[in-house]
């Protein structure tokens, strides 16, 4: 006879779930430098890498949530959707999409997709000096003035960190994610 499970009762077994494939892909990162591995989307460990970063980032006081915003088409909208709800430094993620001309004023963290790359200077100069955490993998990225690029090195998924645009955003950066870089730009 089949068993009634409830919505709780679901949501439990969803975010159990979660917890456990971010916890696979958190390890992966950790012992095999962030290789894409076999059953983990590139998308999935993107999302992963996101919701890591926003735990070492120190924001001026705002909002209850934290708001990502994904400008642009991306191929890890999926993935970076599923951040939702998950709890950042006590306050629920939120992920929203964000067409080119819309505004990013209520947002934390951009994660500016390949697709606006013909558009990056003014997407960085409508952020420069705001307090919000900007993440691509558009490769003048970083040289453009952005604060988190995504890099493939030897197969595996790296990043490099603007500290300063970081800095003159307002946002701290945890030295321990400082370290995790493979370039940091510091002045």
């Amino acid at each position: 006879m089949p068993r009634f499970v409830s919505n709780s009762e679901r949501s439990r077994r969803v975010a159990r779930r979660m917890r456990r494939r971010c916890g696979v892909l958190m390890i992966s990162m950790l012992l095999y430098g962030s290789a894409v591995c076999a059953g983990v989307e590139e998308g999935e460990l993107m999302a992963a890498y996101l919701y890591n970063f926003s735990k070492f980032i120190h924001w001026p006081p705002r909002t209850e949530s934290l708001q990502l915003c994904v400008y642009g088409r991306s191929e890890s909208i999926q993935a970076l959707e599923a951040l939702t709800g998950k709890q950042v430094q006590g306050r629920p993620m939120k992920v929203v999409r964000r067409s080119r001309g819309e505004s990013l004023e209520s947002c934390h963290i951009v994660y500016v997709a390949d697709s606006e790359r013909p558009f990056l200077a003014p997407v960085l100069r409508s952020l420069a000096g705001r307090p919000v955490l900007t993440v691509s993998e558009i490769p003048e990225f970083v040289a453009a003035g952005g604060m988190v690029r995504f890099v493939r090195v030897e197969r595996r998924l790296r990043f490099e960190i603007n500290a300063a645009s970081a800095r003159a955003a307002g946002l701290g950066i945890s030295s321990q994610l400082l370290k995790l870089a493979v370039d940091v730009v510091r002045d």
